[in-house]
């Protein structure tokens, strides 16, 4: 990223930490079970602590805006939901974590609103006659499943769930009143961007816009599943997007022993020459709020770790979602998110029994991230994969470091070949594990003779 002119300068070192507020706070399911405001967002507070002790340098708050149920289900974008408390309270809450250091981003869904929301009200009651009647994709000629007397396009055929249209000037210019409102009054330093992929680039052109104009400053990441990624991201588009590949084959590469698979999905992203995402900044993660928790697929805390160390080692921004770096657990299901969810252990309780040793190793990473140019800013070549073992070069302009990683359960003799990278004869010293010993590359070999079982090196160049 250290080229990346559109990208604001504080993102480039982003350590971000992500919040789903509804379950971090343990919310009840649903708006209408609760009648009054309840000031639950007074208890991130609690969290302070935790979050300075951890490292992170941005908090990605989920849904907040009032809604029906999980928060996806938008009924108005100006309102931090009852449930959590109120403007005020958010507005006192960005300005002290801006205090501690702490940069603010928040969910932004505007691909789709929930069924309270007030236009869809005012069209189920004055059907062709409301005002708001292009406010969505309307079919007077159907029904819904809600038998309203009249279809609607929505979110991939959740009807719960009704899609915005964003061609109508009346909707943008809703929504970007609301945007301008969340930078400029409440001081947010940014949005995470909602289905990003499944909206016109034409309409975040123009959110750009807006949002650079209210706080220039401010970073706009994009949820990205398909590619081309570049369609929406770029110098007059989003920022940033999040990188589900890594995601995916990070856990999958160590559970299968096939490193093979992450350095090929970082090889075909990122290299220098040829990565069709080489230019590109992405959001990079082991865990979301729609993901099974990592350690309820990698069970063993050696082999979290391992993860994290991966994580914290890639380009782009690392994200951490709450309750991983403590080793919580939750599994997604056909039915239900809900375990992904689960109030975050409150401070005064007891963390998971292998809590402390991922989380102390999670800050280990933070820090040596922080303290290390290349990793921060440097662009990623891989160099090798076999079954466990996966190293990556980082590059900047102020320095060269090589990552080693073991998957295994077992300590390794590794020799790791360098070709084409101007390196023979380099000596390199390992930062991770206290700068003991030099390795040196002989023609264009680097032999590392005890590589530790989900563990590994980082490397830099004497």
């Amino acid at each position: 990223m250290e080229n990346i002119a559109y990208i604001p300068e504080w993102a480039k070192e982003a350590i971000i930490y992500h919040i789903y507020p509804l379950g971090f706070l343990g919310c009840p399911k649903y708006a209408r079970d609760e009648a009054s405001i309840v000031n639950r967002l007074a208890d991130i507070r609690k969290y302070y602590d935790h979050f300075q002790r951890l490292g992170v340098s941005v908090i990605q708050f989920g849904p907040l805006f009032e809604s029906i149920s999980h928060g996806y289900d938008t009924t108005d974008y100006k309102q931090i939901d009852h449930r959590l408390g109120t403007n005020d309270l958010f507005k006192q809450l960005v300005d002290e974590l801006h205090g501690l250091g702490i940069r603010v981003i928040i969910d932004g869904v505007f691909h789709h609103v929930g069924r309270q929301f007030a236009s869809f009200e005012d069209i189920k009651l004055n059907r062709e006659n409301s005002p708001y009647v292009n406010w969505h994709f309307i079919d007077f000629a159907g029904n819904s499943p809600y038998d309203d007397g009249f279809d609607y396009e929505n979110w991939e055929g959740e009807y719960s769930l009704v899609k915005l249209n964003l061609l109508e000037t009346g909707v943008r210019d809703y929504l970007f009143s609301a945007v301008k409102y969340w930078l400029q009054d409440i001081g947010v330093d940014g949005w995470r961007l909602d289905v990003a992929y499944l909206i016109s680039p034409d309409f975040w052109q123009e959110f750009r816009t807006v949002c650079k104009t209210a706080r220039p400053d401010c970073l706009l990441i994009g949820e990205m599943i398909y590619e081309p990624y570049t369609q929406w991201i770029g110098p007059e588009l989003l920022d940033a997007g999040t990188e589900y590949q890594v995601n995916k084959s990070t856990w999958s590469s160590i559970k299968s022993n096939n490193m093979y698979e992450l350095k090929a999905v970082l090889e075909r992203s990122f290299h220098p020459g040829w990565g069709l995402l080489k230019e590109t900044a992405l959001m990079n993660f082991i865990g979301n709020h729609d993901t099974t928790r990592i350690h309820s697929i990698l069970t063993d805390e050696r082999q979290l770790i391992t993860a994290f160390l991966i994580l914290l080692t890639l380009n782009g921004f690392p994200k951490i979602y709450y309750g991983d770096e403590i080793g919580m657990t939750g599994v997604k299901t056909n039915q239900s998110d809900d375990e992904l969810r689960k109030p975050m252990v409150r401070p005064e309780e007891a963390w998971p029994p292998d809590g402390e040793t991922i989380f102390n190793n999670v800050v280990r990473f933070i820090k040596l991230r922080k303290n290390n140019h290349a990793l921060m800013y440097g662009n990623l070549i891989s160099v090798f994969a076999d079954n466990n073992v996966l190293a990556f070069l980082r590059r900047s302009s102020r320095q060269t470091l090589l990552v080693v990683v073991n998957a295994s359960f077992e300590s390794l003799a590794q020799t790791v070949p360098l070709p084409n990278q101007n390196l023979d004869g380099a000596v390199f010293v390992d930062i991770l594990n206290n700068g003991q010993s030099e390795y040196h590359v002989r023609d264009n070999q680097l032999v590392i003779p005890n590589l530790q079982p989900c563990w590994g090196c980082i490397l830099e160049l004497q």
